[in-house]
């Protein structure tokens, strides 16, 4: 049998398939690739001769040896275009070839037919389910973007040289998304698929289904992780708005759903009223359709969040997005399928507290009592509700924004607070709550930096505003002052006060032995008799004797 024999009796059958096929001679070379395969090959370049079938030999999978009827492999193959990597399971069949090639006109291929007496047909599939070239992606570990096609460009704004060499934690509408898509594609090796939104060159949102993988080398070293994207229509839309439509007109204040693809369903009068909208300039969109853009990113990423950890997010106090003066309790609860296990969409509340607002703004400002307080207020269990526009050098929470608000989820107070110090500020709150007395402590809280200020801290329970318990927290950043209240800083100052030279002098002032001093210094502690006698001797404060700061 010669080497056409083989490709008219074997091309039609592998032409029926769906998926890449090969036939191979003896030796592995391939006499007929079939449409999917040819679709799938790498194309050439720098005016590189290209069989062809399209096939280098490194991406054609290896036959069986020593006389083995099958073999499994996996190959790599770049596509063409830049739609990046993909490895293919193959399955390679030996098929017995009759007879030589006697007379045949099969060249070095027919030579290796009859050198071998065998023939190969492999099929493989794609690790990702399809080829995915419309909109591939490669990506290296370190997130730097390696290849993108054009239709992937083209759907996000982008040409590729803004796109290829650049980190592609740019590019996701928020970092959890990529951290969770990455560390499942390291720890699983294998195919991951699901939804991902993307940020737009002109900010807006993009969800799409993704299928990636992981590309390792032969050590299992992850060298890219490559895959595609694809639209597809969001499948509860329907179902969402049948559910939902009059459960919103009946919920008072603001009150919408929208689906995992970010697409208001369902909306409220006073939903429309507020952002001064008709119903369908709404419906079927997302915010970024009908608000300005750079307000519209806050209830996209908050909806983002609730899809991503599928949990009810609550943001007590937040300013509207087009009026500032109007505040609202907004809560986003998940909406799970049928079978509880995805979330499909949201719905979301919004109750208008800005009277609440204005007078809890009194009171904030009441609590000042000096340029460098922050207040910051809780829950009775402790949860971050809201804080002032002041803020602690280093930062605690980072650069302040006008709708800052948005970014603060519920955290608890005591996850900022040095570990040593959380039993004593534990107490200080469970008082401040059960005493309704103010509490004041001082504790190490932990900024941006890195690194722990020293904050005094005063606790006023309140909740006469709201009708529910709250506990500000006033906080004043004393880290420049712990020197300054060491034991033998403070002796200087009484001495100062009392206009003495020497200990002796300071002991006779204070009626108290030489002997006391040198014990005070030496033990770190002054007695607060001592503090109270000067203080009302001199006129001195006891704020500066104990701190050293100003009267």
């Amino acid at each position: 049998m010669t080497c056409n024999d083989l490709v008219a009796f074997y091309a039609p059958r592998l032409d029926a398939m769906d998926v890449p096929a090969l036939l191979l001679d003896g030796g592995g070379g391939v006499l007929y690739a079939n449409e999917p395969a040819r679709r799938l090959h790498r194309s050439g370049g720098d005016g590189e001769a290209m069989p062809a079938h399209g096939w280098r030999h490194e991406e054609v999978p290896p036959v069986p040896e020593d006389g083995a009827p099958v073999r499994e492999s996996r190959t790599r193959i770049t596509l063409p275009d830049g739609a990046g990597i993909r490895q293919i399971s193959w399955t390679c069949v030996a098929i017995p070839v009759p007879g030589g090639d006697e007379g045949g006109a099969g060249g070095s291929a027919s030579g290796a037919i009859a050198a071998h007496r065998a023939a190969y047909v492999a099929w493989g599939r794609p690790r990702t389910t399809e080829g995915g070239q419309e909109m591939g992606f490669t990506i290296l570990p370190s997130g730097v973007i390696q290849a993108v096609s054009p239709a992937l460009c083209a759907i996000c704004g982008y040409t590729r040289d803004e796109l290829i060499g650049r980190s592609a934690r740019e590019f996701y509408f928020t970092s959890t998304a990529r951290k969770r898509i990455v560390s499942q594609l390291i720890e699983r090796t294998e195919v991951e698929n699901g939804e991902v939104t993307l940020r737009r060159k002109d900010g807006s949102p993009l969800t799409l289904w993704y299928s990636a993988e992981s590309i390792r080398d032969a050590s299992g070293r992850m060298v890219a992780y490559s895959g595609y994207f694809q639209e597809r229509p969001f499948a509860f839309s329907s179902k969402l708005a049948s559910d939902f439509s009059r459960v919103v007109d009946a919920l008072p204040g603001l009150a919408w759903v929208c689906g995992r693809d970010l697409r208001i369903v369902a909306v409220n009068d006073a939903y429309l009223a507020a952002y001064r909208r008709t119903r369908d300039e709404v419906m079927g969109r997302t915010e970024y359709d009908f608000m300005p853009p750079e307000l519209a990113r806050y209830p996209v990423e908050a909806a983002l969040k609730v899809f991503e950890e599928k949990r009810e997010l609550e943001h007590p106090a937040v300013p509207h997005l087009l009026d500032p003066s109007v505040w609202y309790r907004v809560i986003r609860r998940p909406i799970f399928d049928d079978n509880r296990q995805e979330v499909i969409g949201l719905l979301g509340i919004a109750q208008d507290i800005s009277s609440k607002v204005v007078q809890e703004n009194a009171f904030i400002e009441q609590l000042h009592a000096h340029h460098g307080d922050v207040v910051v207020v809780t829950d009775d269990q402790g949860r971050i509700l809201r804080r002032s526009r002041q803020t602690l050098t280093p930062a605690i929470f980072g650069r302040q924004e006008p709708y800052d608000a948005y970014t603060l989820d519920m955290g608890p107070v005591l996850d900022l607070l040095h570990e040593s110090d959380l039993p004593a500020v534990r107490q200080a709150l469970l008082r401040a709550m059960r005493e309704h007395r103010e509490q004041h402590f001082e504790c190490r809280i932990r900024n941006l930096s890195g690194s722990y200020s020293t904050v005094h801290s005063r606790l006023v329970y309140n909740d006469t505003i709201y009708g529910e318990p709250r506990v500000y927290v006033v906080a004043r950043d004393v880290s420049g002052e712990v020197g300054l209240r060491q034991a033998p800083m403070v002796l200087e100052r009484l001495k100062e006060a009392a206009g003495a030279r020497t200990d002796r002098e300071l002991a006779t002032f204070l009626n108290v032995s030489a002997a006391s001093i040198s014990n005070a210094r030496k033990n770190g502690r002054i007695p607060p008799d001592w503090l109270i006698d000067a203080g009302l001797r001199t006129g001195r404060s006891i704020d500066w004797l104990v701190r050293g700061t100003a009267n």
